[in-house]
């Protein structure tokens, strides 16, 4: 009975404890949260602008967006922070107005923010690394074809490029490539002559995903910088613009550094840019004992168009051993016109090892080989088919629509996914008018 009293009396020694303490604090509510964002504690507003942007509510948009000028700079960076989170496109008008904070760990999330709205990338991929080293495959844009990025975004990120941070030029370099920043490319050719080495770089990498030949033409003189990291963004960018009038200039790097790792750098880039007066080197090399110059100077005469070479490389394919150089003659051939030899790159696509090179071939060759795939669309190996509904998707032609609507149906399931995403990622280009190489 003493025993049962003591437990009474503990009982309630803790609840008058408890009561003399104050209980827990309730939760904010969702209301509560929005009309803390006007208190005149700034600590609160912070406080709610990060809980707001955990709530996954767009509705929490427009009032967070109204604290964009808010006097307190880790409001604002709060603020910045709950928009990216939320990634809803009517928080961009917002984050496009940070990119002009006078904080500059504001102005690099918002770029960020940004980046994350549009592109198609893990919120964890920091922009730098989301970039850094791009595909040398054609389709070369970061963010789907039918993405309709707010103007306002491009000329905010060009004005960028002229910030006082080295950070913050660099970030909106990278952030113009992933954003298909066309509109504005005269800017990414201004900022290749930008004082840090890191700007120079990334505007390289930029122009080399939205920019033309004509403008890659700005990048050649970048072959001589003083940084080898930008010299090997210009290099890789010159050979996706296929920038035919850095020939002579590659030509005399790639003599100076023939026996060096980084002379094999310069030759994979000579032979992508397509001038037709390095034939001489690239019949040199095709004698090369090393298989990977060899595979080089192969692709770099089917790329000039060296139709001397048709019946030699003919008889060389049936020669060869070297299952990557089978494939470099077959990618040659075909571009030289014996459309026979896409047999080996289609037939090679699900391949774990050479695939992904074989992709890489069909997409160079662009929408006119479009006619010559579409049979092996009926290909009895499945894997097959599900490839080529990825590669169709990719050269963004809406012509490949019919071709693929009756694969929608296919018995293997995964043949049926991957066409159905092709059309409709071909439908939406076709909607938006949006088009890409």
């Amino acid at each position: 009975m003493i025993r049962g009293s003591g437990a009474v009396v503990a009982a309630m020694s803790l609840i008058l404890s408890g009561t003399a303490h104050g209980a827990a604090s309730p939760r904010p509510s969702f209301d509560d949260l929005l009309a803390n964002l006007k208190s005149p504690n700034a600590k609160t507003r912070e406080d709610a602008a990060s809980s707001l942007g955990k709530s996954r509510r767009r509705e929490a948009v427009t009032p967070l967006a109204a604290l964009v000028r808010d006097p307190e700079p880790k409001v604002r960076l709060e603020v910045v922070k709950a928009l990216r989170e939320l990634r809803d496109l009517d928080g961009v008008p917002a984050l496009v107005t940070s990119l002009g904070d006078g904080d500059p760990k504001i102005r690099r999330e918002a770029i960020e923010a940004l980046v994350e709205m549009y592109a198609e990338s893990p919120s964890t991929t920091p922009v730098e690394n989301f970039l850094d080293i791009f595909s040398d495959e054609y389709d070369r844009a970061s963010i789907p074809p039918y993405t309709a990025v707010d103007p306002s975004v491009y000329q905010g990120l060009a004005a960028a490029l002229k910030d006082e941070e080295r950070e913050i030029r660099e970030k909106s370099a990278l952030a113009l490539g992933i954003l298909d920043g066309r509109s504005v490319v005269k800017d990414l050719v201004a900022a290749v002559s930008d004082p840090e080495p890191g700007v120079r770089g990334a505007a390289a990498t930029a122009l080399g995903k939205v920019g033309t030949a004509e403008e890659g033409k700005a990048l050649i003189p970048l072959l001589a910088d003083e940084s080898e990291g930008v010299r090997k963004r210009v290099l890789k960018a010159l050979g996706v613009l296929e920038v035919k009038e850095a020939g002579p200039a590659l030509r005399q790097m790639y003599e100076a550094n023939r026996r060096k790792d980084f002379g094999l750098r310069v030759l994979a880039c000579l032979s992508r840019v397509g001038d037709p007066g390095q034939g001489d080197l690239f019949r040199e090399l095709i004698q090369d004992p090393d298989p990977e110059r060899k595979r080089l100077a192969v692709e770099g005469l089917g790329r000039i168009s060296d139709a001397s070479m048709l019946g030699a490389f003919t008889k060389d394919y049936q020669r060869e051993r070297n299952e990557e150089l089978k494939l470099a003659y077959s990618f040659s051939l075909t571009l030289l016109g014996n459309r026979a030899f896409l047999d080996s790159l289609v037939l090679c696509l699900p391949s774990k090892t050479l695939g992904s090179r074989c992709r890489g071939y069909i997409l160079e060759m662009g929408p006119e080989i479009l006619p010559e795939l579409y049979p092996y669309l009926n290909d009895p190996e499945a894997d097959v088919r599900a490839e080529l509904c990825d590669i169709l998707a990719a050269l963004g032609n809406a012509e490949a629509i019919p071709r693929l609507e009756p694969l929608v149906d296919d018995p293997s399931s995964k043949v049926a996914d991957r066409a159905n995403r092709a059309v409709e990622r071909l439908k939406r280009s076709t909607v938006t008018g949006a088009t890409r190489p």
